[in-house]
């Protein structure tokens, strides 16, 4: 059977304009306040009004003028149906993480098909959680309900209240819950509502008990079609919401700012979207740029300030792509007020999903390490953060390269190594190596550090550097001093003394 999330978000016509903001997030904006007295109009009527002017008793159907006669400060907008529509499509897109399945319905409703997706995301309450919070990351207020039809779901959620969602997982639950709603919830019950009223058909039992016949000749057929997909009688053929093929998304802030934590809230909100479409085409993002846009300097046009984040590894989760982000942004001192922002993808891999088996995964201890080394690069910056790389050469002060820190760096090609080379010695070598070597005295025949060395192994020759004029023709040692400590020392065969050098190189542990 399958299980849809119905998410219906009710501000909408308000949100358009004014989005919710988190308190903390609101405080830092400059030019406006959540609290205003917000009245989108339809033409000369109210067609929704915010907190603040409802309790000046605004209400939806008022008249222009008896608007401004109650509250003469109000905030007059007219509706944006073009925009309402933008936002619905940016929550589908986010959406598309949970579920490949994702309907825009009417009346602003998104529909998720997941009854794939329970197991993945930790079960059906849990996955109502992450849709919910999905919704607030994106500045809206919203209502949820979940039923095993499409169109089920859409009715119960336009009747949830904000506090009590309405969840049937069978149909049995679902028509106890349909038989209670009003007719007037059918989008084709809306011409024949008066004429269904003077039957005394107020809820949706009541329509269920019509007959059938009557109905369709008078109703149409299209009213009966919609009740039966309702309660399950007949199929669904829901039309798919479809990513676009390139992702660039950008938002106009709700008020200029300069304060880089303030940012988040935007570059929250876009990469929420970027995340859905990277599920949608099954990627992972390795590099994206988040760009803002000034606001203009007297009649000067300020160049737009550029963040480009690179990751180690792709990734494809919105919350590690955000703490990456905020690394990057703490680093930047913003002189003139930021008015928009716009995130762009710029380097995309295919995504390999995790491992979904009963036992723990060997890798967790990896990809933890390189979240470390993401947030280190986006914070001290990818110069300070380096690794050590082998290099195919026997000279031991050349055997590593330091390197910018990438993940799964190929074997880097040898430039200038000699023919026939071969991975550097199996024989043990100390983890300390000093930056140069150091001269040792002698003892006679000894070398000294601190006491006389003893000696502990047999040479190890080394011969090599003949080809970049610093030819190494050393016999290496493992020796011991008076305590024990161990070192690698080693012997030159040629000086210009005409007698044998000796030099500390490393120390072992």
């Amino acid at each position: 059977m399958r299980c849809w999330i119905a998410l219906h978000l009710p501000w909408l016509i308000l949100e358009v304009f004014r989005p919710i903001l988190p308190p903390d997030e609101a405080a830092g904006m400059t030019g406006g306040a959540a609290s205003d007295a917000l009245v989108v109009m339809d033409g000369e009527r109210v067609r929704m009004a915010s907190a603040a002017a409802r309790q000046a008793g605004i209400v939806p159907g008022l008249r222009r003028a008896g608007a401004l006669a109650l509250l003469p400060d109000a905030i007059l907008r007219e509706r944006d149906t073009q925009g309402e529509q933008r936002l619905l499509e940016t929550v589908a897109l986010a959406l598309l993480r949970f579920s490949p399945q994702v309907v825009l319905a009417g009346e602003h409703v998104v529909l998720v098909e997941v009854s794939a997706s329970l197991r993945l995301f930790g079960g059906l309450s849990a996955l109502c959680r992450q849709v919910g919070q999905t919704a607030r990351l994106l500045g809206h207020a919203s209502r949820l309900a979940v039923a095993p039809t499409a169109a089920g779901a859409w009715l119960l959620a336009r009747q949830s209240s904000g506090r009590q969602h309405r969840h049937a997982t069978d149909l049995a639950r679902l028509c106890a819950l349909l038989d209670d709603l009003p007719v007037s919830l059918l989008s084709e019950a809306a011409p024949h509502l008066a004429w269904l009223e003077q039957l005394g058909c107020a809820r949706l039992a009541d329509l269920r008990r019509l007959p059938r016949a009557g109905l369709i000749r008078r109703c149409g057929q299209a009213l009966v079609d919609e009740l039966a997909r309702a309660y399950g009688d007949a199929p669904e053929m829901p039309a798919w919401f479809l990513a676009p093929l390139q992702f660039e998304a950008q938002l106009a802030l709700p008020a200029r700012t300069t304060q880089v934590e303030t940012l988040l809230f935007g570059a929250r909100r876009l990469l929420v979207q970027m995340a859905g479409w990277l599920a949608a085409h099954h990627q992972a993002v390795h590099a994206y740029e988040l760009v803002l846009e000034h606001e203009p300097l007297g009649r000067r046009t300020l160049p737009p300030t550029r963040v480009m984040v690179r990751l180690a590894e792709p990734g494809a989760a919105p919350a590690h792509l955000l703490n990456v982000l905020k690394e990057q942004l703490a680093r930047h001192r913003l002189e003139t007020p930021v008015l928009e922002l716009r995130l762009c993808v710029s380097q995309v891999v295919p995504h390999e999903p995790g491992n979904a088996s009963l036992l723990p995964e060997p890798g967790r201890a990896r990809q933890e390490f390189v979240r470390l080394i993401e947030r280190l690069n986006a914070r001290l910056g990818e110069a300070q953060v380096s690794q050590l790389v082998l290099h195919d050469e026997h000279r031991p002060e050349a055997a590593y390269r330091l390197l910018p820190y990438v993940v799964s760096r190929p074997a880097p090609a040898i430039a200038g190594a000699a023919p026939g080379a071969i991975q550097a010695s199996s024989k043990v070598r100390p983890v300390w190596l000093l930056d140069s070597p150091r001269p040792l005295a002698m003892q006679g025949e000894r070398p000294v550090h601190g006491t006389p060395l003893r000696v502990l192994t047999h040479a190890e020759r080394i011969e090599s550097g003949w080809w970049d004029d610093a030819a190494a023709l050393r016999d290496y040692f493992i020796a011991a001093d008076a305590q024990g400590a161990l070192l690698w020392v080693y012997r030159e065969r040629q000086t210009s003394r005409g007698q044998a050098a000796w030099y500390l190189h490393g120390l072992f542990g």
